[in-house]
């Protein structure tokens, strides 16, 4: 298992009451769907990534001649960096252009070697999920692209260009789709926070109130300037009038609006839309309405003056048709103290199904700006291992990674679960709360029957 060499370790009772009445009320729906397959993908190594799919080796062209923009080059930056470095995108400066890369090319490759770009996000070595190919950059491609700058950058033949997949990171042919009621011009005035503004909205979601949500993904207003955003159900009698106003409300420090219970989704900039399997969905409640937590980012000048009105659209199982309820199911640990000056501090923890065989569908781990690592793996009852996440933990690049197959976690099986944090620079310890200077250790956990 790659994980982090804790200096400081915590095993951990944990809270699970919510986790425990999800699978109880999941129970109580359906009768218990017996899982007899099994899921088991043994841990793989962090330098296991995705694979070259043209087949050729990752740093030799396929005539033998080094690599060239427009076949070797080109194709790296719009698989792996386009989702935020485009014209008009969250990133600075457009890596499709190639003068642009020209310029930027050594800082490009130091960014690369230290693993700050592409931003962390789980290892598919681990388990394999929808749009790791955008998201997590082979060493094989690091290599080509430092080779390809080493030999001063040649373009190459025009008609050796393979075409970009684009991210489709939209839903297509929504049944719904729900915005926010006025636009917001992000201040970007909070000095602990340069550049970044944390903004809560509610939406009406009168129109979504009882029924069954099949798959979502954000429609961004200004996607120059939105770094991720969380969704949540809340119920309408706990929105007070502040949180009603046309502008929103400062959420840096927490929405307010009960984390573990009402989270639905979240997404950053190349994550695909969040879809459930054929005749399954998620509920939402009849008398809930949507809070939306916007991370903005400065994007400098070209966005001065940049309003957004963003929100989310919605496939829905027809109303009538027969669904297996899918939920999210928060695990996590509310009782570690992470000591002042510890560099890699990490709690563990378990969960034991007793109750009915489960398929996992997805996992969204939540830390916050101390997060460094997380990892989840199943240990099954005939002594296997499922590894379900595993990576270097980024609160500016939180996601939901969805299984490219359901994983079975069968009764008797035992989820661990650990985060690690980096309070080096902290003359205080650190303890469980809302607040971005506190800490958190969540798995929201898509599970269905």
């Amino acid at each position: 298992m790659q994980s982090p060499h804790p200096i400081a370790f915590e095993q951990a009772s944990g809270v699970f009451m919510r986790l425990q009445s999800i699978i109880v009320a999941l129970f109580s729906v359906l009768a218990a769907t017996a899982c007899t397959s099994s899921n088991m993908k043994e841990t793989a190594p962090q330098s296991a990534q995705p694979t070259d799919d043209s087949g050729a080796d990752a740093t030799t062209a396929t005539d033998g001649s080094g690599p060239t923009w427009h076949r070797d080059v080109a194709p790296i930056l719009s698989t792996q960096c386009a989702r935020c470095h485009y014209d008009g995108g969250l990133g600075p400066a457009d890596f499709t252009d190639l003068d642009t890369v020209r310029a930027l090319a050594p800082a490009m490759v130091g960014a690369m070697e230290d693993r700050l770009m592409p931003p962390p996000a789980s290892d598919p070595g681990c388990q394999d999920y929808s749009g790791s190919e955008h998201l997590v950059m082979s060493d094989e491609d690091r290599e080509r692209f430092a080779s390809w700058v080493a030999a001063d950058m040649p373009e190459g033949d025009p008609t050796d260009a393979v075409p970009a997949e684009p991210v489709k990171d939209t839903l297509e042919d929504p049944d719904l789709v729900l915005m926010m009621d006025n636009p917001y011009l992000p201040a970007f005035t909070d000095p602990a926070n340069p550049g970044n503004e944390y903004r809560c909205f509610v939406i009406d979601a009168t129109e979504l109130g009882g029924r069954n949500i099949r798959a979502m993904a954000p429609v961004l207003g200004a996607n120059q300037m939105v770094h991720h955003i969380v969704l949540f159900s809340v119920p309408s009698s706990t929105l007070t009038e502040d949180m009603l106003a046309p502008g929103g409300w400062d959420c840096i420090d927490g929405q307010n609006v009960g984390t573990a219970d009402g989270m639905i989704s979240a997404w950053a900039p190349g994550m695909l839309p969040i879809e459930f399997p054929e005749g399954t969905g998620m509920h939402f409640e009849a008398d809930h309405q949507l809070v939306v937590q916007m991370h903005y980012f400065y994007g400098g000048s070209s966005t001065d003056g940049t309003s957004d009105q963003s929100g989310y659209a919605f496939h829905l199982v027809p109303e009538g048709e027969p669904v297996t309820p899918v939920l999210l199911a928060p695990a996590g640990n509310f009782s570690f103290e992470i000591p002042a000056g510890a560099a890699e501090y990490t709690v563990e923890d378990t969960f034991e199904n007793n109750y009915v065989p489960l398929k996992l569908l997805g996992v969204f781990p939540h830390m916050h700006d101390l997060g460094t690592w997380f990892n989840a793996r199943i240990r099954h009852t005939d002594g296997s291992e499922t590894c379900l996440v595993d990576g270097a933990y980024s609160f500016d690049n939180q996601m939901t990674y969805q299984f490219r197959e359901p994983i079975v976690f069968d009764s008797g099986d035992v989820l661990d679960f650990s985060c690690t944090w980096d309070n080096s620079e902290g003359t205080e310890p650190v303890r469980w709360g809302e607040r971005t200077n506190e800490e958190m250790c969540f798995f929201f956990t898509f599970l269905t029957l």
